[in-house]
């Protein structure tokens, strides 16, 4: 990947120094109760980053960490600053912190551009200042940065420390920290997240090549309100989505969407009709809700790539069965016609009443309390090679369910979904996701997954 995004080489570099810091400094952290700075740097000590500084005007120590008037007084090698300082004092700030010779600085005070018209010059004198001192800008107006295999994690109590292989970079700063939460609450760990914020210097562009590039990242995950470099942005994306999914939740669609994303980081939205149109040409997976992101990413990042789109359904009730296929026709999904093996190797475990061999397979009622009956059903439907995936509709109460069905469709390479629907998880305990089985609360979200994960392959297997 490296040798084919070409340029941006400088950037990749900054980049990686400010994910992979020597020395941490934390610009505005105070012993004064409710301090947003201290509140961050005491995330960073949570997550086991040794090398942190203050800077302070007149504190010697905050938390038990030494602090220095300015960041040119501190002792060690510095490469990443992060400033809480009121607005006002972030031009004299940076202007410090280039002199130090800090690499990268992520400003997370507000009130900038998105602001009023003397934020958008003090925004303007802040990049101005650090352009020519050599350092980089992450915001303003932003909530930092989080890269668990290096220890920097601003809300460290409720992100896993675990590192895993999706990179993420967002125009909300909530939200940034709220997906890496509920994603990692199913299993899902992050490589990198960054929090956009007014994108001064670095923007939306600049961290999807980096993304790309960087060998820890597997998946790129994005909320955006807006593109400084759109020409730019899709043509990385164009290459990379040909090694990596990029799922991209677009905000400020409506009039008022695009006013407010306008307020909050200074973001112009654009035509929406534009947007899904380069989507659709550069193979980014477009989510339209939070639930529709959370659900592609764990799609992607539990799943193998479906060979085709034939799909076989087994369930223990008909009716969410039928629900189930009418949302993968609707889909662009096939039903897929199951072989003469197939349907004689369900004959010979299947019972006779109350059930149906046609796909959707229906194993009836009593299958519930029947395991063994579902995963003979699932290895025969996994093992079809007219079947490219399955989606389960109802399963056991089985402690060791998920793994026993692993264990038989494991080794063909193809996708399969749990649905437990909230009714079923009053009688039968949701199984979480692991590699090779994802698990859905609705037939239609599941199916929707699966669409997204077909239209990926054909384009990347376009040429």
């Amino acid at each position: 990947m490296k040798e084919t995004l070409g340029g941006g080489s400088d950037t990749t570099a900054d980049l990686d120094r400010i994910f992979h810091p020597r020395g941490v400094a934390v610009i505005g952290a105070s012993n004064r109760d409710g301090n947003l700075g201290t509140f961050f740097l005491q995330g960073f000590s949570q997550m086991g980053f040794e090398n942190l500084y203050v800077v302070h005007p007149s504190e010697s120590e905050v938390g038990g960490i030494n602090a220095y008037p300015t960041a040119r007084d501190i002792p060690g090698d510095v490469d990443l600053a992060v400033v809480f300082s009121p607005r006002e004092t972030v031009p004299q700030v940076v202007s410090e912190c280039t002199l130090k010779g800090i690499r990268g600085v992520v400003i997370c005070t507000s009130g900038f551009g998105e602001k009023d018209g003397e934020g958008l010059r003090l925004q303007q004198e802040v990049a101005d200042i650090a352009r020519r001192g050599g350092t980089r800008l992450i915001g303003p107006n932003c909530v930092g940065i989080y890269c668990p295999a290096s220890g920097l994690a601003n809300f460290a109590w409720v992100l896993p420390k675990e590192a895993g292989t999706v990179g993420m970079f967002s125009h909300s700063g909530s939200l940034s920290i709220m997906f890496a939460v509920a994603a990692g609450d199913q299993g899902v760990r992050f490589s990198k997240v960054i929090s956009c914020g007014n994108e001064c210097d670095l923007h939306a562009a600049d961290f999807l090549e980096y993304l790309g590039q960087d060998d820890d990242t597997e998946i790129i995950l994005s909320y955006l309100e807006g593109i400084k470099d759109g020409r730019r942005f899709f043509r990385l994306a164009r290459e990379i989505s040909k090694a990596k999914p990029i799922i991209v939740w677009k905000g400020g669609s409506s009039r008022v969407g695009a006013r407010a994303a306008a307020s909050h980081t200074g973001a112009l939205a654009g035509s929406d009709r534009v947007w899904r149109a380069a989507f659709r040409q550069t193979g980014i997976i477009s989510a339209e809700s939070a639930e529709e992101l959370l659900d592609y990413l764990q799609a992607f990042y539990f799943l193998p790539l479906p060979k085709g789109n034939r799909v076989a359904i087994v369930s223990g009730m008909g009716g969410l069965g039928v629900a189930t296929a009418d949302a993968c026709t609707e889909l662009g999904l096939e039903i897929a016609a199951l072989s003469p093996h197939t349907r004689k190797r369900l004959e010979a475990v299947v019972p006779q009443v109350g059930t149906c061999l046609d796909n959707p397979v229906d194993l009836g009622m009593g299958s519930t309390f029947n395991a063994q009956l579902f995963i003979d059903t699932v290895e025969a439907l996994g093992k079809d090679d007219s079947v490219d995936m399955v989606l389960m509709t109802t399963g056991s109460w089985k402690a060791d369910y998920v793994s026993r069905v692993l264990e038989v469709v494991g080794g063909t390479g193809k996708p399969i979904i749990f649905i437990t629907t909230p009714a079923l998880k009053t009688v039968i305990e949701e199984p979480k996701p692991v590699r090779g089985i994802a698990v859905f609360s609705d037939g239609r979200r599941a199916a929707m997954a699966l669409a997204r994960m077909v239209q990926y392959q054909r384009y990347r297997s376009s040429g």
